[in-house]
């Protein structure tokens, strides 16, 4: 078994059915990057964890409705984890962590949602508890916000992580990456 894991970050439908907040921008290259990347982690041979971000009813991610649900083209395999969380780290308040020492994974690839949220923050959260974390540059996104497009958005996501200490990489990069077992 690999020491990688690909943690697919809250790539639910609720971000993009346009139904209880707008779709997300560039949804279907969130969509594209992330496919790839699962397929080479699978090809790889490496742990895949979904992660699914439970909100209270009449939310996007209302938990338990279709709007929960996960992308219909990122469905888990067999053995795929996954790990419901009801905070911005998928670490916190979760045996995400205990999943993937079991595992023996010290590395991690992240792609998903929410550029300045959950990616942002699962990222710090793993660093601090030792992991090596690569991020798909070009495989998170968000909403724009605050007067700021979500391009520029991902971008400072981007470069606060790298100077927090993750790892950056193109979906290509990581694609080949993780085809290697």
């Amino acid at each position: 078994m690999s020491n990688q894991a690909l943690l697919v970050i809250d790539i639910q439908r609720g971000a993009f059915d346009g139904l209880r907040c707008p779709s997300i921008d560039s949804p279907d290259r969130l969509v594209a990057h992330a496919g790839r990347l699962l397929q080479a982690a699978r090809a790889g041979g490496h742990v895949v964890v979904f992660i699914q971000h439970c909100d209270e009813p009449g939310s996007p991610f209302e938990e338990g409705s279709t709007h929960w649900q996960l992308h219909e083209s990122l469905v888990p395999a067999p053995g795929e984890l996954r790990v419901s969380k009801h905070a911005s780290s998928s670490f916190e308040g979760t045996d995400l962590h205990a999943q993937l020492q079991a595992r023996a994974v010290t590395e991690l690839v992240l792609c998903g949602l929410q550029s300045e949220f959950c990616v942002s923050n699962t990222t710090r959260s793993a660093l601090q508890l030792g992991y090596t974390v690569r991020v798909a540059r070009d495989g998170h996104n968000t909403w724009p916000s605050q007067g700021r497009s979500a391009t520029e958005i991902e971008a400072e996501a981007n470069t606060r992580l790298a100077a927090a200490g993750a790892v950056l990489e193109t979906t290509d990069a990581l694609q080949t990456s993780l085809q290697r077992m």
